[in-house]
């Protein structure tokens, strides 16, 4: 394991507004100050896409998974998720740096393994995010198609979103905080209206409502492992709070609290919504009609409880969730991108931000490029968006968040075994190890539950698993490249993880 420099690291202090850069200077940094708690929360819950649990995954889990224990597997990933996050706040208020896991895990276990990491969250936030592009694209031309009596592809949809989304990117994240919190106070409204309902229904009175759920014979039967695995994709996002803490406002407070109270929210919202809506349908008929219904599920189960063909307001927000989430993912890849850009360990132009906004404008354009072919390939070899992209994809890209949050959680392990910036006994060494287990558990469940999780089975879940290794590996192999080839590059990993410990860079002919 490679040497980087382990010394304590103190929380720097908010630093004040910095004049513009000498002319021709084209790293002008990330807007600092610009996000509280509420904006970071509203990008976490964004990418989770609540709605889109609700619709795609609730069936799964009832009909594929633990049945009606579905409302515990939710209580038992929010509880391995918050001990995780323990450890992952209490590092981030010694690390600022906008690639998270690629900071976290250099720092813990090295530079080759923290080029790794970055590859690898590269990858899967981009996989899921080029999934929800292919879920976008279903949903919106199944929406407006029969509506408007037109035959609109799906692909154009999905590339109006691209766009719409480059261009939110571009902006700034305040003004993508902004759109995100009336889609995500949408989708909770919706969510909760359903569950209000449920309180009223005429079949199963409030009286009658069991806890049954709840039991722990109940939540530990059935195919657990498919429960907790789709249970745990539930709270995909929460680790992207420490992605934006150079644009935080005061981050040593702001991330922990907004990555707490998101899976706090997440766990509430799932577990209860869940327990409410099934009791209303009843826990002897639940089951039945999700492996009947399948995807159509919550809209036949809104139509049942609330009538009056409530599912097609459900139809329209799961576009506007579909696209919040895609928001998000963007922005979470175009932060690891421009982070290794800045240190000029990659193309270096990916580090460039724009002189008044300070977005990572050339980032956020070659993510979207880079999602626009892998959008375009599915387009031209006509395969169906949600049976080939949003599942496949989708389902990588979890499978390589699991396993980045994994190694993440043995980095800070590693990293605070190995330096004196915090002695709390809970924070460093007692949750992190309960993280790591958990987590791994997860991950051991995942796998042994692909065809589910994918749709495919065999040589191909195989082939589609071994992107997730490969994207690690070759970061590892850049990493071991600049090591023996370009020793200078190398040692600029891990020298300034924290954003304001960057020197200025010099002036950049134009």
């Amino acid at each position: 394991m490679d040497n980087v420099t382990r010394t304590p690291i103190t929380t720097p202090a908010p630093s004040p507004p910095v004049a513009a850069p000498p002319g021709g200077r084209r790293n002008h940094g990330l807007k600092e100050n610009t996000l509280g708690v509420p904006s970071i929360f509203f990008y976490i819950i964004a990418a989770a896409s609540p709605l889109t649990v609700v619709v795609a995954l609730y069936p799964i889990i009832i009909g594929a998974g633990n049945g009606i224990g579905m409302p515990g597997a939710f209580v038992i990933a929010a509880v391995v998720l918050m001990i995780f996050a323990v450890g992952y706040v209490a590092m981030s208020r010694h690390v600022t740096n906008a690639g998270a896991f690629y900071a976290y895990v250099t720092l813990g276990l090295g530079r080759i393994p923290g080029l790794g990491s970055a590859s690898l969250a590269i990858f899967a936030y981009n996989a899921i995010q080029a999934g929800l592009y292919g879920g976008f694209g279903y949903y919106a031309s199944e929406l407006f198609n029969p509506a408007l009596g037109v035959e609109i592809p799906w692909w154009a949809y999905a590339f109006v979103a691209l766009l719409a989304c480059l261009g939110l990117g571009v902006q700034g994240v305040h003004s993508g905080a902004r759109v995100l919190g009336v889609f995500m106070t949408l989708e909770v409204t919706m969510i909760t209206v359903l569950s209000v309902f449920s309180l009223s229904g005429k079949e199963v009175p409030v009286s009658d409502f069991s806890l049954t759920p709840f039991s722990p014979s109940v939540v530990l039967g059935g195919a657990l492992g498919v429960a907790l695995m789709f249970a745990h994709a539930s709270f995909i996002g929460f680790e992207g709070s420490a992605i934006y803490g150079e644009e935080a406002r005061d981050p040593a407070r702001t991330i922990p609290r907004a990555t707490y109270l998101s899976i706090a929210f997440m766990g509430i919202l799932y577990a209860v919504s869940g327990w409410l809506i099934m009791n209303a349908l009843g826990l002897d008929k639940v089951v039945g009609l999700a492996t009947e219904t399948g995807g159509n599920f919550i809209f036949a189960a809104s139509d049942l409880i609330i009538g009056h063909n409530i599912s097609v307001i459900f139809q329209t927000l799961i576009v506007t969730a579909t696209f919040a989430a895609i928001v998000t993912f963007h922005n979470n890849v175009s932060r690891y991108m421009f982070s290794l850009g800045r240190q000029t360990l990659v193309w270096k132009p990916l580090g460039w931000t724009l002189p008044r906004r300070q977005t990572p404008w050339v980032a956020s354009i070659v993510q979207s490029v880079t999602v626009g072919l892998v959008i375009a390939a599915f387009a031209i070899a006509g395969l169906d968006p949600f049976a080939t992209l949003f599942t496949w994809a989708t389902g990588i890209g979890t499978i390589g968040v699991i396993f980045s949050q994994l190694v993440a959680g043995v980095a800070i392990f590693v990293f605070f075994r190995r330096s004196d910036v915090d002695k709390r006994p809970w924070n460093t060494v007692v949750a992190p190890i309960l993280a790591i287990v958990g987590l791994a558990a997860f991950f051991i469940l995942t796998l042994n539950s692909l065809d589910v999780l994918l749709g495919v089975q065999g040589a191909t879940a195989v082939l589609m698993l071994s992107l997730v290794f490969l994207a690690l590996l070759a970061g590892m192999g850049y990493g071991v490249y600049l090591r023996v080839f370009v020793p200078a590059k190398y040692d600029l990993v891990g020298k300034a993880l924290n954003e304001r410990d960057l020197d200025e860079p010099a002036p950049e002919a134009v």
